[in-house]
């Protein structure tokens, strides 16, 4: 028989890498264990581009918003690579993206109780004796058992329904954009659908290789600034959390509408002005690289050797029709909540019908566990790490703003539980 896990974590991402450091420090004493499909852990590889950074205080690391002092520190991580002088140097606000997947993996290679290139493809509830318990099975067949299950696989990629897009190779998300950009011939010609701070990137970089064309689709009129103020960033401490949490689903809706824009749909001004400036250059030197579609949406798509887009006007209903080589889906992620069933992972479709729904929204308690419906309060806990954003709010939006804080709030949660079954079961023992 496989052995009995008290926790089991699916991926090990940043989310997870935080909730096992936060284990290991608070010297949890149970079987843990952490399963991650890929080779090693990897962040955001396929949007390692030159010169973009992290839009968030270094500070606001895997740890160090919990215990300062800690090893695993993003200041440490500097320390013991001997970049700790030059960084300061830098005399930049954020980190370069390149520096803090470097980080990432550091501290993932320190970390024990984790299993690399094991893909789960199956989860079920079985009873072990009295006790219902997560039943997990890879793509070779093995088993791992747990009595609490984590998931921290990041969320469902947000890809549109659009007429002729599933049958197309040349399309990816832009969690792929690197390897499949760097397979092009040179003379390409790329499309990008969105206009958020990832599309603007996306975009940035393009100008630097050697492409014919770079397509730009949207629905909006520009690429809108991100609110940056220090008032609307509070949306990422601990205490707005706290009062999103306590807010019942229609309010949150409401509440998300005034704050969405600190975060989705929009960038910064730095790579806006860039983008801006590389366009006005090319003008100066007699070309064109940059075609903006503005307030536009695909409404079909046909593939042969190029990608064939008819554009539709969402205002006027002029259409347009344009080709590329590669089209790049710079359209974020799905939210449980915004997005209802359809957001949640595929691994928990089959448990739908278990949890408690408000509507779209998932019901999921403060300490991030996913809330049953009356009758089904005796399944095995699960927890939902960093996919609770309709439920905890911007600070769950896939950032590092509050991965720290999730981490502790989780491991704790976990240990005060698991504490209360061991009291449970020695009081119906004796």
């Amino acid at each position: 028989m496989p052995m009995l896990y008290d926790l089991i974590g699916i991926g090990f991402g940043p989310s997870n890498i935080a909730l096992a450091i936060a284990l290991e420090e608070m010297k949890f004493q149970g079987p843990v264990l952490f399963l991650e499909r890929s080779p090693r852990a990897l962040w955001h590889e396929g949007m390692l581009l030159e010169g973009s950074d992290i839009q968030n205080n270094p500070l606001r690391d895997l740890i160090t918003p919990v215990n300062p002092r800690s090893m695993y520190t993003f200041v440490n991580y500097l320390h013991q690579t001997g970049r700790f002088w030059h960084f300061l140097n830098l005399g930049t606000h954020y980190p370069l993206r390149k520096d803090f997947f470097e980080y990432v993996s550091w501290v993932a290679s320190q970390l024990a109780n984790v299993k690399y290139g094991i893909d789960v493809k199956e989860i079920h509830i079985q009873n072990e004796g009295e006790e219902a318990i997560w039943r997990l099975e890879d793509g070779q067949g093995n088993a791992y058992l747990t009595r609490r299950l984590i998931l921290g696989t990041g969320r469902k990629l947000n890809i549109p329904e659009i007429p002729g897009l599933k049958e197309c190779d040349n399309v990816v998300h832009l969690t792929g954009y690197l390897p499949a950009v760097r397979s092009l011939p040179s003379g390409a010609r790329v499309a990008v659908l969105g206009a958020s701070q990832s599309a603007v990137e996306i975009l940035l970089d393009l100008t630097g290789r050697p492409v014919s064309s770079i397509i730009s689709i949207h629905r909006s009129f520009s690429y809108r600034l991100k609110d940056t103020s220090c008032f609307s960033d509070e949306v990422y401490f601990p205490e707005f959390t706290d009062y999103y949490h306590a807010l019942p689903p229609h309010k949150r809706s409401l509440l998300d509408q005034q704050v969405r824009q600190t975060n989705y749909s929009c960038a910064d001004g730095d790579v806006i002005s860039s983008l801006y400036l590389r366009m006005y250059e090319d003008e100066l030197n007699g070309k064109q690289r940059v075609f903006i579609f503005r307030n536009s949406e695909i409404e079909r798509i046909d593939c042969g050797q190029k990608i064939v887009m008819d554009l539709k006007d969402v205002y006027t209903g002029a259409q347009e029709q344009v080709s590329a080589d590669l089209l790049v889906m710079a359209t974020g992620f799905m939210d449980i909540g915004r997005n209802g069933r359809k957001g949640l992972p595929k691994l928990l479709a089959e448990f739908a019908n278990y949890f408690d729904w408000d509507g779209d929204y998932l019901a999921v308690e403060r300490d991030y566990r996913v809330r049953y419906v009356p009758g089904c309060e005796n399944l095995p806990d699960l927890y939902l790490n960093g996919l609770c954003e309709s439920s905890h709010g911007l600070g769950d939006a896939g950032s590092f703003s509050l991965v720290s804080i999730r981490a502790r709030d989780i491991s704790t949660s976990v240990a005060r539980r698991l504490a209360q079954c061991e009291w449970s079961r020695h009081a119906q023992v004796s």
